[in-house]
């Protein structure tokens, strides 16, 4: 996440300033800056969890992969029905990694926009409580991958627009135009580029992160 990119994104979306710091290779598990809406309290920031805790968990655990949602079924699955209905967010990214396997390699990609500031993702969150622990957590929206994006990834996040993420935030907004909203397609150009394996150690936070190791190529 770069800070004056995310910094223009929200402005966009809200039509306020908010600071952000700058972080690479953001791994599951740790907190992520997320955009709520709701209006008793307008737009918020908060900081959350990036691994959904559902409210009804005995526990937290990473027993089971929740750092993502498939947009088929989130109107069924326990963990995520609740949240759908009435508790959709945004988690803002410059990019996102996807690996792509060439025989017995993991060929790291960094994605990103050809254009604009960053992507806006739909997202879900959650809160759980047990006695004064209190966890708040967020799950990125995943759909199947068009057919031009097949070759890196057979799936994607949900990227939203600035109209989409205005309705994906707001309770009132119909199923229809949910389902709408969660139709998958690439909303807009992306720039797909081969980076180093040193994105696939967590630990690593820096720049290189999304040094170019070869030639972009873009993806309608």
């Amino acid at each position: 996440m770069i800070d004056d990119p995310m910094t223009q994104l929200l402005v966009e979306i809200t039509g306020t300033f908010w600071s952000l710091t700058t972080r690479y290779n953001i791994a599951p598990t740790e907190l992520v800056p997320v955009m709520t809406w709701s209006k008793e309290s307008g737009w918020r920031l908060p900081m959350m969890r990036w691994w959904l805790v559902p409210h009804w968990a005995n526990e937290p655990s990473a027993r089971y992969s929740m750092f993502n949602a498939k947009a088929e079924t989130l109107a069924s699955s326990r963990a995520y029905r609740t949240p759908f209905r009435r508790q959709r967010c945004i988690i803002l990214a410059s990019g996102y990694y996807e690996w792509k396997k060439q025989g017995s390699l993991k060929i790291p990609y960094y994605i990103e926009p050809e254009t604009g500031p960053g992507f806006a993702f739909a997202g879900l969150w959650d809160r759980w409580q047990k006695d004064d622990q209190v966890i708040e957590s967020c799950t990125i929206v995943t759909a199947a991958a068009p057919t031009s994006m097949q070759q890196i990834h057979h799936r994607i996040p949900v990227h939203l627009t600035v109209a989409e993420s205005r309705n994906w935030v707001n309770n009132e907004t119909n199923s229809d135009r949910l389902n709408d909203i969660l139709r998958p397609e690439i909303r807009t150009a992306i720039r797909v580029t081969p980076v180093s394996t040193i994105v696939n150690n967590a630990r690593n936070k820096d720049d290189r992160c999304v040094e170019p190791l070869g030639e972009a190529i873009i993806i309608h």
